[in-house]
């Protein structure tokens, strides 16, 4: 495994990270121990979950897998989603929060969560007030770093110039959809993020089961998440140009004698802006492979073959109303 800096803060994280949104959904208690136990034999020390992933187990269940390895792990989790349909339950403010954090901390079993993202920004939050809440839960010592997930450039760099004008702890990291389908963010917020040395976690690398080869242009699937993600993925990630790019990641896999999904993150570990793509995994195997690309070598022309095909589109993933139950999709 290898290691690198997550922007400003000093850590050093696995360039893999292993993604829990399966916990407690796909995965069972037991399956999902195994994995985090591999995963940390793998070298990985990075591991990332929410609140809103399976109500709350998927952190309970990376909370006891990870109870005797806690000094050598960094956790993220986040905040945002509706945890109910109750008022209150959902959202940035300080009411929703505070309350959350501290039942992530619990269901985590620990006194700190290392880095703390908000899921979303929040259309009905000052920023102001989101920072300072979170600035808050950083002097009580219940949070070491902050980050942000899914927004506009400008949203983002609001936030930066904020945390500056009235000396608050500023996000450190932002966690964005990026991948040889999905290269948007390559505009404005990436380059934004090396600017600002703002590290950079990529969710749904693969395009969630898109470029490993799950799917095929008639869309039949092996995948186990496929069933109750066809709208979203038939939008997102399985359009006719899409397989035109799937095709040439096979085909570079099979010239190097490696898995689809190995060529997809060797791309990512390639763009300065990347810190880790988050793996979510649904076997060992995927686990294993997707450690494994750490080690794969792409060449420039090789990258160039692979992106040449991308035709620019409408950003996808960004909040612009109002958070429901069932909408988080990284």
């Amino acid at each position: 495994m290898k290691y690198v800096r997550l922007g400003k803060t000093g850590l050093q994280v696995s360039r893999i990270c292993l993604g829990t949104m399966t916990f407690g959904w796909l995965l069972d208690q037991s399956e999902a121990e195994s994995i985090v136990k591999r995963a940390i034999d793998l070298g990985v020390n990075f591991f990332d979950t929410a609140n809103v992933y399976s109500r709350g187990r998927s952190e309970e269940i990376l909370g006891s897998a990870l109870r005797d390895y806690r000094n050598d792990t960094i956790i993220a989790t986040k905040v945002f989603f509706p945890m109910s349909r109750k008022p209150n339950d959902s959202g940035l403010a300080r009411f929703h929060v505070s309350k959350q954090l501290s039942r992530s901390l619990e269901r985590l079993q620990t006194n700190r969560i290392d880095l703390y993202l908000i899921h979303r920004f929040d259309l009905e939050a000052s920023v102001e007030n989101v920072l300072r809440t979170l600035n808050i839960a950083i002097n009580q010592g219940k949070i070491l770093h902050i980050g942000a997930s899914t927004m506009y450039g400008w949203q983002f760099m609001k936030s930066l110039w904020i945390a500056d004008k009235l000396g608050l702890e500023a996000f450190q990291v932002m966690q964005c959809n990026y991948n040889l389908l999905y290269r948007e963010e390559e505009r404005e917020m990436l380059p934004l993020c090396k600017d600002q040395n703002i590290g950079v976690v990529i969710w749904s690398p693969l395009g969630r089961g898109a470029l490993s080869g799950s799917y095929s242009r008639n869309h039949k699937s092996t995948s186990k998440r496929a069933e109750g993600d066809k709208e979203l993925l038939d939008y997102w990630y399985l359009r006719p140009q899409d397989f035109d790019i799937i095709e040439r990641v096979q085909e570079v896999a099979a010239q190097k004698g490696v898995k689809p999904a190995q060529v997809a993150l060797s791309w990512l570990l390639t763009k300065d802006a990347v810190t880790s793509p988050i793996i979510g995994v649904t076997k060992m195997s995927h686990l294993e492979e997707a450690v494994e690309s750490v080690e794969v070598k792409l060449s420039n022309s090789d990258a160039k073959y692979l992106e040449e095909l991308y035709q620019p589109r409408f950003l996808i993933g960004h909040y612009s109303g109002k958070a429901e139950l069932g909408d988080p999709q990284d």
